[in-house]
């Protein structure tokens, strides 16, 4: 079925694939992408539904790192909208954040959760979806990437989680130590901590949900600090962090927290930013105030406890106003 009249943008013409026509991508093509001279297929697309489109997409290995894939999305979109789409989305692999960030870039948002199996490579999918109205792309962020890729004061740098740190990951959050003070006081399995360095941190990176990073003291992985709980309509978030026993008492922690407060206010937008800390732990409490926060209180019950009591915490917060 074609859902669209050709397109044709200015470096590739984008049209319904003729019938037995083959490509190299996997599936069987709807519409291709083809340059200018007579070559093979730069990309192609794939259909499936018709009120609530499922848009499949595949660019050939040489013309990867160029964005044809945003661009083949979105010169598809509005004609699937013209013949009575409602609704267009992708399943994009959970792993494959290269196809993830095509998506976005053409307009795609991700309001549609993780699926299960639910991938064109029949693993776990981030839904995301496009209906009429929501514009040429890329989609709203609601946590930026880094600039640059890294915050750095020139004593520690943030950067995201990544697959390379799985093992001192793992091996830092199974210390005691640490996850003593996290908010469910319990090591992560292997594969859970495997899951979050391998593509879940990232998925919920671009998803707003939180955004995880690595304090790295140009000895590699110190510790993490995330800015979580991001809610933009009233511009708040919260602050965690935790670091290696080997190198607290240097100062790491509190430059983190200035990093991250600095880039919550200026590039992300938010206007406060908090953080909770157990009533015993001085320590972290000397952090904040450090950086800038205020004491504001005491959180009744704030965190659970594995014997099913739960205990009091303090309430801290910095405003981009102090």
């Amino acid at each position: 079925m074609n859902f669209f009249e050709p397109v044709e943008p200015t470096a590739f013409a984008l049209r319904p694939a003729a019938e037995g026509e083959k490509v190299d991508c996997g599936f069987e093509p709807d519409a291709v992408a083809v340059g200018p001279e007579d070559e093979p297929a730069w990309g192609a697309l794939g259909f499936e539904g018709s009120a609530v489109v499922s848009v499949r997409f595949w660019v050939a290995p040489e013309r990867r790192g160029k964005r044809l894939a945003s661009e083949m999305l979105r010169a598809a979109v509005p004609g699937l909208f013209a013949a009575g789409a409602r609704r267009v989305e992708v399943r994009a692999p959970v792993r494959d954040q290269a196809a993830i960030r095509s998506a976005m870039r053409a307009g795609f948002r991700p309001d549609g959760g993780i699926a299960r199996c639910g991938a064109w490579d029949g693993t776990a999918a981030l839904t995301l979806g496009f209906v009429p109205g929501d514009g040429p792309g890329p989609a709203p962020r609601v946590l930026p990437d880094l600039p640059g890729g890294t915050l750095s004061d020139g004593v520690v740098s943030l950067r995201p989680l990544a697959p390379d740190d799985f093992e001192a990951h793992l091996r830092h959050r199974s210390n005691p130590d640490v996850y003593a003070g996290a908010a469910l006081p319990l090591p992560p399995s292997v594969d859970e901590a495997r899951e979050f360095c391998e593509w879940r941190a990232a998925v919920d990176w671009l998803r707003g949900r939180s955004a995880l990073m690595v304090i790295d003291d140009g000895e590699g992985y110190q510790g993490t600090i995330g800015l979580y709980d991001v809610a933009r309509v009233v511009g708040t978030g919260m602050v965690g962090y935790d670091l290696r026993a080997q190198v607290r008492g240097r100062g790491y922690a509190t430059r983190a927290v200035s990093l991250v407060r600095r880039w919550a206010f200026r590039e992300v937008g938010l206007d406060r930013i908090w953080a909770g800390t157990d009533v015993h732990n001085a320590a972290s409490q000397a952090v904040l105030r450090r950086a800038g926060f205020r004491l504001e209180g005491v959180e009744r019950g704030g965190l659970p406890t594995l014997v099913g009591e739960r205990r009091d915490t303090l309430l801290w917060a910095a405003l981009s106003s102090d």
